[in-house]
């Protein structure tokens, strides 16, 4: 069989007909197609280990989709878009990470045509850890006729990991108040701390603060 003669005979009717089959094709693919503006939670993945993120960040970016309706009808109900910055390389101190299409996890068929911010930075330091002396805080007066003789911090020290530029800001760590007000017994709870407004995590897993009450000797 001669396929050049097979290609060129009546290629006009040919060359007519594959025209029409792709205009319907992008007829077809493209009916029904909107887009979606969206705000879409930002997530850091793979942040370095021994390192912390500092600073404030944006907690959320806007994104336009566009894909078909019933697709985007389901995400924006079932809200299935998330973007994602991946830290595996970033360094110490400030980090311009450039964001695209491709760090929005969004379903199959949907494109991005548009995010902003473009560009976030992202500070990491390194985490450092610091031992303090935890001071209980009492507040209040026990019953009538009662005393405080004593109270016990244990551990007398503990302590705590976070980022390096919050832990030189640390001079001293106690306890949120612990109420006495008309007690008349010793107690032991575990105390609330006072992390003055930081970021840091307590490497100590039992704290525990006593308060011996005993009634006055007269």
């Amino acid at each position: 069989m001669d396929l050049r003669r097979t290609f060129l005979e009546n290629w006009p009717i040919k060359l007519v007909s594959l025209l029409l089959a792709v205009t319907l094709w992008l007829y077809v693919t493209s009916k029904g197609k909107s887009e979606l503006s969206l705000s879409v939670p930002l997530e850091l993945r793979n942040i370095p280990q021994g390192m912390a993120v500092v600073g404030d960040l944006p907690a959320r970016i806007e994104v336009r989709l566009q894909g078909q309706e019933r697709a985007l009808r389901d995400i924006s109900s079932f809200k299935k878009v998330l973007g994602i910055v991946d830290l595996s390389r970033a360094r110490d101190g400030v980090n311009r990470i450039h964001l695209s299409p491709d760090d929005i996890r969004r379903p199959a068929g949907v494109s991005v045509t548009y995010l902003s911010p473009m560009e976030i930075e992202v500070r990491l330091e390194q985490l450092v850890q610091r031992t303090f002396r935890l001071k209980a805080v009492i507040q209040g007066r026990p019953a009538p006729g009662y005393r405080v003789t004593g109270v016990t911090v244990k551990p007398s020290r503990i302590t705590l990991e976070g980022p390096a530029g919050v832990m030189q800001a640390f001079t001293r760590l106690q306890t949120m108040p612990i109420d006495i007000t008309d007690l008349k017994e010793q107690f032991t709870l575990t105390p609330r701390i006072d992390y003055q407004g930081r970021t840091v995590r307590v490497l100590d897993p039992e704290i525990g603060v006593t308060v011996i009450i005993q009634k006055e000797q007269r």
